[in-house]
């Protein structure tokens, strides 16, 4: 039997990185392309082959000199999605990662050329984002593929909320970007010792610093006050909180935020092994942006 036509459907695909909730990500019939996490020489499919709770039990288990590494996607792996996805003759709207972030942009961008030469139609964005600056941006343009929008609208929403999104993280501990050489050893034997919270930013693409906290109990406050900078207060907004194994300050962010925004939607994640083995655990903030 001969498949069914699918032009003028447009389907959506993101990765791992992009920290949207497995029962979400079902729902929106988001395509799926996990990165690799390794431990030494083992290695993993992000959510496939590990979930987020095994990760963190491994990564507070594992010690510094074994390494912990992640690694993008191979093309291959978004061929296979990208082919599913666009079965029938879909358009494919694959949502990624800064290319300042992850190789992740570009693999899915090789399967894309490669995929072209036989037929399929495909778009890949670059969010200048990742965790849930790309998940906002992923699942607006899956809930607008789902309502019928063509692929010239669901792109121009995906560039509207990818523009809007505000994003703040504070690191519980300075460890793990040490070990993946963001800082150096004296910066962090020196954070750790004058129990610096930093809080980040994403700026072209890029972490960036906006403040170093002293003390773990002041920081909650502090990320609220930099929202506060870059979104009007009381603003009507859609939020996600993110965290890496950090439940509890989640919940608080969470509550602080909703009493200095108008919060439509809230969302919130645990950030899985591709971002988690980059900023160790107890990071965590929130990702938001103003509605309208």
């Amino acid at each position: 039997m001969d498949e069914k036509p699918q032009r003028g459907i447009v389907r959506v695909v993101t990765d791992s990185l992009a920290d949207i909730p497995d029962e979400l990500m079902a729902s929106l019939k988001i395509g799926f392309v996990p990165l690799t996490v390794r431990f030494g020489v083992e290695q993993f499919k992000d959510r496939v082959e590990m979930s987020v709770r095994e990760f963190f039990q491994r990564l507070r288990a594992t010690p510094q000199a074994q390494g912990i590494r992640t690694s993008q996607p191979a093309p291959g792996d978004f061929v296979s999605v990208f082919r599913e996805a666009g079965a029938g003759g879909a358009s494919v709207v694959s949502v990624q990662p800064s290319a300042k972030f992850s190789g992740t942009y570009q693999a899915a961008c090789v399967a894309r050329d490669v995929l072209a030469r036989q037929g399929y139609d495909i778009e890949v964005v670059d969010t200048s984002s990742a965790s849930m600056g790309q998940g906002w941006a992923a699942i607006e343009a899956a809930r607008a593929a789902l309502a019928g929008c063509g692929k010239a609208e669901i792109l121009k929403r995906i560039a509207h909320v990818a523009g809007r999104v505000k994003v703040l993280i504070t690191l519980d501990t300075l460890d793990y970007v040490y070990r993946n050489g963001r800082i150096g050893r004296a910066a962090a034997l020196l954070g750790t010792l004058l129990h610096i919270k930093p809080i980040l930013t994403v700026t072209a693409g890029e972490l960036d610093a906006v403040e170093k906290v002293v003390g773990a109990e002041r920081v909650i406050g502090r990320l609220v006050e930099n929202f506060k900078r870059l979104l009007p207060g009381g603003a009507r907004v859609k939020c996600a909180v993110m965290h890496a194994d950090a439940a509890e300050r989640a919940r608080e962010l969470a509550a602080a935020l909703g009493r200095a925004f108008k919060i439509d939607e809230l969302i919130t994640t645990e950030t899985g092994p591709a971002l988690a083995a980059n900023v160790g655990p107890g990071a965590y903030g929130a990702m938001m942006y103003e509605v309208g």
